[in-house]
């Protein structure tokens, strides 16, 4: 999440009143809320009330109720324990109480509007998992009280074991009482959407292209789209103490809130919607957005047609269209017929200048690619926010004002003859470029690229295919300091192309770098190496005997890379202990201690090499613990399945520990690869955690 405060020209409207005339903005436009409030003026979540889980909320916010106990009507603040939920240190609460419930309010001469600006808020001020968790805990047993229908809740701290299991089984309670969760996806811009469990995860879309946000987290846990990329929300000034408004708000912190805020319209259209029929709803009625990026497509919110669904859904009959209410207009006696004047010549009118495209300094031509081509970072097409670039601040924050009219932040630079750079670099921006390359072939990209702080990533696509992987950025030392970053072997074929520069990571340095240039050198078809097989080795000697029990601890998978050794969907140790892969491993409260598979998924696998000393027939004990139901797994020898599939006991707790059986396994004597397959997640997209696999 993050917010550009803006303190100037703020209209504050009493209570709900409209003022006349005012046009609404275009993030309400995009889902159909205007015509919601047009046709269905009677649906605002009167008598419902949200569950705002985050950094507490300004309840003296004109557009929040103005005062407590108006619209905040109830809350607890979790890091000072006390009854008193104020947002004073930090504003992001405020931003999402706003997008699910604010009041009706203009700015700069447009007219906005929670979700459900009838809904009643409750504030939990939280600033971590444990907090998170005890706001959970708050939530279901105030629900009645308050007649909370959703809740949306941020997790600063990301996830934390014990409190990571707490929070899911309150999410499984909170499903069977009826009340919708939403969270953000996350604004890293990885392909990959971390989840507690029944929550839906919402991502972004940019107001004015209506396309993905580049930040937004996305992959097989995207639940929803909103539109939450530079937009208007009333937010909170910590320094001054003021209530504000903010045009430049974005994240997907500020996309979740309205799909609680459009769950709690359709449970006021009928209160006996289950969730799963919301989310069916919501789904059904959205306009499908494609991703290039991980080759999916997401529902982004259609208000005004999830709320007819839902009306259809409920056999109810659908309110018509709203009229002016104006009376009809009294006809004008037909006037009497006048001579027509002579017709005189019309002048031919003054040819009109041909307008400047927006976003750039001259109209974009295509860069010709030959065999030794530099194209100068600065130089992207030519178009606006969301077309040619996407930048996260409306200014250029570089200083150099190459390219007036943009975002992008220009920098001034003394690197091989260049004089600017692109600078500023943040998570999901990107740059895009027309090129044509003269002749086909392979070569090699140069990157020059400047940090002060290692660890920054980005790519270059072709036509939307990334061509480079991910790139890391070194540490310069200096943000003037600049140095090559080189990527081989890219094969560009003839002809007309898009070339888009992704920044996907920031580094140390607080940016992803300084970048001068791309240059592209033409290179013979290089020789092709004779492929070496991919392979794993072992991590620990493990022998197994018949009759003799040997356990072998899930965590100590074979060596190798990702795909090789094991298979880990979110490419990061979410568990972050014991070993330095990808793998999800934390440590364990099962009798033994040490460490345990945290949360693994459908599609996962690793490998362990094992030497049968002695032919014979093993028992296989598998150890397990979930609180969902639904999630399997099968056990290969050498590749092949010798166990069938097997279910993951549902032991009501993540740290709640039970073993499952496969009797009779013939194991030949020899060395061998042991392959544990999960094969399908339960809940909402876990399976179980694997403490450790015993033959005997």
């Amino acid at each position: 999440m993050t917010v550009k405060q803006n303190n100037a020209a703020i209209e504050v409207l009493e209570g709900r009143q409209l003022l006349s005339g005012t046009p609404w903005g275009a993030q309400a436009k995009l889902i159909g809320q205007d015509l919601v409030a047009t046709q269905f003026p009677q649906l605002t979540g009167a008598g419902e009330t949200i569950a705002i889980i985050d950094s507490g909320v300004d309840y003296n916010h004109p557009s929040l109720g103005g005062g407590w106990g108006k619209k905040v009507v109830g809350g607890w603040d979790f890091q000072s324990n006390d009854a008193n939920p104020m947002s004073d240190s930090y504003a992001h609460g405020t931003g999402t109480a706003a997008m699910a419930a604010a009041d009706p309010y203009n700015f700069k001469g447009l007219h906005y509007s929670g979700i459900a600006p009838g809904v009643k808020i409750v504030a939990l001020r939280e600033s971590n998992s444990n907090q998170v968790a005890a706001a959970f805990k708050w939530v279901i047993a105030n629900k009645k009280k308050y007649n909370i229908v959703a809740v949306n809740f941020t997790d600063f701290s990301g996830w934390n074991k014990s409190a990571t299991a707490s929070i899911r089984a309150s999410l499984a309670t909170l499903e069977s009482m009826g009340v919708y969760a939403s969270a953000p996806s996350g604004n890293s811009g990885s392909t990959y959407v971390s989840s507690y469990g029944a929550e839906a995860e919402v991502g972004s879309v940019s107001t004015r292209s209506d396309s993905i946000s580049g930040f937004t987290n996305r992959g097989a846990g995207l639940d929803f789209l909103t539109p939450s990329d530079k937009i208007t929300l009333p937010y909170y000034d910590v320094g001054s103490k003021k209530a504000i408004y903010t045009d430049a708000g974005y994240g997907t912190s500020f996309a979740a809130p309205q799909i609680a805020g459009a769950a709690a319209l359709l449970r006021q259209i009928n209160p006996g919607f289950s969730n799963a029929q919301i989310t069916s709803i919501l789904t059904k009625s959205a306009v499908q957005k494609y991703d290039s990026k991980t080759k999916r497509s997401y529902p982004r919110l259609n208000l005004y047609g999830a709320v007819r669904m839902a009306y259809q859904q409920a056999g109810k009959k659908i309110p018509p269209a709203i009229s002016s209410g104006a009376p009809a207009p009294t006809p004008a006696p037909a006037p009497k017929p006048t001579p027509a004047p002579a017709p005189k010549p019309t002048p031919k009118p003054a040819p009109k200048p041909t307008p400047k495209p927006a976003g750039g300094v001259t109209a974009s031509t295509a860069i010709t690619i030959g065999n030794n081509t530099v194209i100068q970072v600065e130089d992207f097409k030519a178009g606006g926010e969301g077309v040619a670039y996407h930048d996260t601040e409306a200014k250029n924050l570089g200083g150099n004002n190459y390219r007036p009219g943009t975002g992008v932040d220009i920098v001034g630079i003394n690197d091989q003859s260049s004089t600017r750079a692109v600078g500023v670099t943040k998570a999901g921006e990107w740059l895009k470029y027309d090129v044509k390359v003269a002749t086909a072939g392979t070569y090699n990209i140069e990157f020059r690229v400047a940090s002060k702080g290692a660890g920054g990533q980005f790519h270059l696509e072709v036509d939307g295919k990334n061509v480079t992987g991910t790139m890391t950025v070194r540490n310069t030392g200096n943000w003037k300091a600049y140095a090559s970053l080189l990527k081989t072997g890219v094969n560009l074929s003839a002809g007309n192309h898009a070339l888009r520069l992704v920044f996907d990571k920031i580094g140390t340095g607080g940016g992803t770098g300084d970048f001068n240039l791309m240059r592209f050198v033409k290179t013979g078809a290089p020789p092709k190496a004779p492929a070496k097989p991919a392979v794993s080795s072992r991590y620990k000697i493990v022998n197994l005997a018949p009759g003799a029990a040997t356990t072998i601890q899930a965590e100590n998978f074979d060596l190798g890379a990702n795909g090789v050794a094991y298979k880990d969907m979110s490419g990061i140790n979410e568990g972050g202990q014991y070993r330095k892969t990808s793998v999800d491993i934390a440590k364990t409260l099962d009798a033994g201690g040490g460490y345990d598979l945290e949360s693994v998924k459908a599609g996962e696998w690793l490998n362990y090499s094992v030497n049968v000393t002695k032919t014979g027939t093993f028992n296989i004990d598998t150890r397990v613990a979930t609180s969902f139901s639904g999630g399997s797994f099968h056990l290969e020898i050498d590749g092949k399945n010798v166990t069938g599939s097997l279910k993951f006991i549902n032991t009501g707790n993540f740290e709640r520990w039970a073993t499952v059986r496969k009797s009779g396994v013939k194991i030949a004597a020899g060395k061998h690869t042991i392959k544990l397959v999960i094969d399908s997640s339960g809940g909402h997209k876990v399976a179980a955690n694997v403490n450790w696999i015993k033959f005997s």
